[in-house]
């Protein structure tokens, strides 16, 4: 009778019949349309039954299926609960723990991260790396990592816990060396090649996007991946980009040949968040949410605070998580 049952068909069905359509379920799932369609197709041609009145708008499930909608939740009730059972029954049992980290935050949080876990998880392995927010999204969607530190809180996708840790401002980052006053932007835009990230990246995107809100058409030389690989073009005198405070954590050696100030225009900036799966990990994703900001606020950011002109308000932490 069970063969060919799964609990992922079930949430499938259950996820259309609270949306009302398969673009919605579509777009909570991350899933395309036509997978879900099938996926439903499948539950209909096990049970033999019509399971959606595809007729009407929204999607309404025949009685059939809302008989079988109504079994479904108490079925993904009761695997959640065995789920949580288990994960409290022995922590210390984890098999492994995945995390990945956004690329710029690599450096600052993976030590900190490395060590909770290994305390908290002495049996089990530990598997952290860095990489691009899309890449990350992925990974958690499919189910290839546990726990992202994100600029993308995955707002489209049900089903996910998420811990906001900070807020921060973008910022100027130009070499020491300019020293003009009056109007900057036109100055650099003039004088200095404008370095921007790669638009592939979200941080990218970001930006990009802001200056096309504001109208600013800033023609640029260097497009690179890494705020690692771009602060020492600025230290070096060969141009400016616009960043975040905790980008620079990375690069806090170049600082002293690097002027960091407030934007010439409208300001614009970032929320970092960890994100993780629903109910799949405990307690875990909110304490180490905590371990994260706490790390930020007392041990990373202290380091380049100097360097930071005070009218910046570094971090706004968010007291929630």
């Amino acid at each position: 009778m069970t063969k060919n049952m799964n609990l992922r068909a079930m949430e499938i069905f259950v996820i259309v019949v609270d949306k009302g359509s398969m673009a919605d379920a579509s777009k909570a799932l991350g899933m395309t349309q036509s997978s879900i369609s099938q996926q439903v197709s499948n539950q209909e041609d096990l049970f033999a039954v019509r399971l959606l009145d595809r007729s009407v708008r929204p999607l309404t499930p025949t009685p059939a299926g809302q008989l079988y909608y109504d079994h479904a939740i108490r079925t993904l009730d009761a695997a959640t609960g065995m789920w949580n059972a288990l994960q409290k029954a022995d922590q210390n049992s984890l098999y492994q723990i995945r995390v990945a980290v956004i690329d710029t935050l690599a450096d600052t949080l993976i030590p900190a991260l490395s060590y909770d876990l290994g305390k908290r998880y002495p049996a089990g392995r530990i598997k952290i790396w860095s990489g691009q927010t899309g890449d990350h999204r992925t990974a958690l969607l499919e189910r290839k990592t546990d726990l992202i530190i994100t600029m993308d809180q995955m707002e489209d996708i049900d089903a996910m816990e998420r811990y906001p840790l900070y807020r921060e401002p973008f910022v100027l980052a130009i070499p020491t060396a300019a020293k003009k006053e009056g109007d900057l932007l036109g100055f650099l835009i003039k004088n200095l090649p404008f370095i921007r990230y790669s638009p592939r990246l979200q941080i990218g995107q970001l930006i990009e996007q802001q200056l096309r809100r504001l109208r600013l058409n800033i023609p640029h030389r260097y497009e690179l991946d890494t705020t690692r690989a771009i602060m020492p073009m600025v230290a070096a005198g060969q141009g400016w980009t616009i960043t975040t405070p905790t980008g620079l954590l990375d690069c806090r050696h170049f600082l002293d040949n690097v002027k960091v100030l407030p934007l010439p225009f409208a300001s614009f900036s970032r929320q970092i968040s960890l994100v993780s799966r629903d109910r799949e990990l405990g307690k875990l994703p909110k304490q180490l949410a905590r371990i994260c900001q706490e790390h930020v606020k007392t041990v990373a950011m202290p380091q380049i605070q100097h360097n930071l002109p005070p009218e910046i308000e570094v971090v706004s932490y968010n007291q929630s998580s």
